[in-house]
């Protein structure tokens, strides 16, 4: 329904988080910095904790992404 109505290339409500719909608010800029941080730094155990449905795998999928080779 949503697809066909705004012209969307795919689906945009999956089960799976897409990082090409990503949008990164200030406080998401911030937590995405600190894991690219402490992963460059290799700074062992990294821990983000914040509620439910807040982006959280979104942005992890996003630095694997990244960080793939």
């Amino acid at each position: 329904m949503y697809q066909n109505y705004f012209g969307f290339r795919e689906p945009p409500f999956t089960l799976t988080p897409n990082p090409e719909f990503l949008f990164l608010s200030r406080c998401h800029q911030e937590a995405y910095a600190h894991l690219l941080y402490a992963i460059e730094s290799r700074a062992g155990f990294i821990d983000l904790s914040v509620y439910v449905g807040t982006l959280k795998t979104t942005i992890v999928r996003t630095l694997l992404t990244l960080l793939a080779p």
